[in-house]
């Protein structure tokens, strides 16, 4: 029995907390009337679940109209509310507008007021919702920055929903720690599919350029990455695999190219340069910019390293002035870093 007693109290310490909002009914224009019924029952379902407002739901029998603004708020009056609600849905083509005012009754002037673009009735739900989420709050229903809402203001440059793929290039580094600490440049060119809640990669990486370059390092890779987000500007983490050929040229000096007290010198660069091919793995993250555009900039920066060896041949010079040449083996491996720019298609 307490713990009834209790629960009444609650329920009515809530009721009492809650302000009483009026709405009005909803004023349709080239639309059925069906649709004014289903989205007030809607507003006052999510509304009442939000728990900042209580909803009263005007009628035709209350004999008010959403463009008679005088007549609603007396209505609102009448009924104990401190608030009021006026929605107008407008069909345009096969859009819908979807006006939303919340009114306070000792005030002309809108409280809090969205203006919003339906693509379809299947679009009608999670528009209410995020007015009922925020009406009388100091945000709008619609986050500008969402490239994927399904909703879009009128106002408003149309958010993407067609691109799903870039095509572009990036410019960057390998910035190696094995076999030797260097940085050699490269370029990127990369296909990656967009689909909302993960990132798929394929890239042609490589690094090395230029004729005084010691490594020269190529792969076709493969990355899955999460954005953190639906942004224009979005975060994002993952890794992924490549199959990779890696070539490092050792510096011997001409003099010393003998090998284990071997006095026959070598000409041919080849002799100490090793060539390998193998698997590559990768984790890394970024930044997209502009992610809503056609035209993405991206940042990169991940983490690689070989599963397979390269020889690497090194000198030393012995006590009786011969030169001993030895070989060790090593996986490249060392931080990539790029910024490049993408075409949406």
């Amino acid at each position: 029995m307490k713990k009834f007693l209790l629960s009444v109290l609650v329920l009515a310490v809530a009721l009492f907390a809650a302000e009483k909002v009026y709405l009005a009914p909803v004023g349709l224009t080239g639309m059925h009337g069906d649709y004014a019924v289903a989205s007030s029952k809607l507003m006052k379902a999510y509304i009442e679940d939000d728990g900042r407002y209580i909803l009263v739901v005007g009628s035709a029998e209350d004999g008010v109209t959403a463009d008679n603004q005088a007549a609603v708020r007396q209505k609102a009056t009448e009924k104990g509310c401190s608030k009021y609600i006026i929605a107008e849905f407008t069909r345009l083509g096969e859009n819908v507008i979807m006006s939303f005012k919340l009114y306070s009754v000792d005030k002309d002037a809108p409280i809090w007021d969205d203006r919003l673009k339906a693509r379809n009735p299947d679009d009608f739900d999670p528009i209410i919702q995020r007015v009922a989420r925020n009406i009388g709050t100091k945000n709008k229903a619609v986050d500008d920055t969402d490239i994927y809402s399904v909703t879009e203001q009128e106002t408003k440059t149309p958010k993407r929903k067609g691109v799903n793929s870039y095509i572009g290039m990036s410019v960057g580094g390998l910035m190696a720690f094995q076999p030797e600490f260097d940085v050699y440049a490269g370029l990127d060119f990369y296909l990656m599919y967009d689909a909302q809640v993960i990132l798929f990669g394929i890239d042609w990486d490589i690094y090395g350029l230029g004729d005084d370059s010691k490594l020269g390092y190529m792969d076709i890779a493969i990355s899955a990455y999460y954005p953190f987000g639906t942004k224009a500007i979005t975060p994002f983490l993952g890794g992924g695999l490549a199959y990779s050929h890696t070539e490092y040229q050792s510096d011997i000096p001409l003099e010393y190219r003998s090998t284990n007290y071997n006095y026959s010198f070598y000409d041919n660069d080849e002799e100490f340069e090793d060539g390998s091919s193998g698997l590559t793995g990768f984790i890394g993250g970024g930044v997209m910019f502009n992610r809503s555009s056609r035209v993405m900039f991206i940042a990169q920066a991940k983490y690689m390293i070989n599963f397979y060896k390269n020889d690497v041949f090194d000198y030393e010079k012995m006590d009786d002035g011969r030169v001993q040449i030895t070989s060790k083996d090593h996986a490249v491996q060392g931080f990539v870093f790029n910024v490049g720019i993408g075409y949406g298609f």
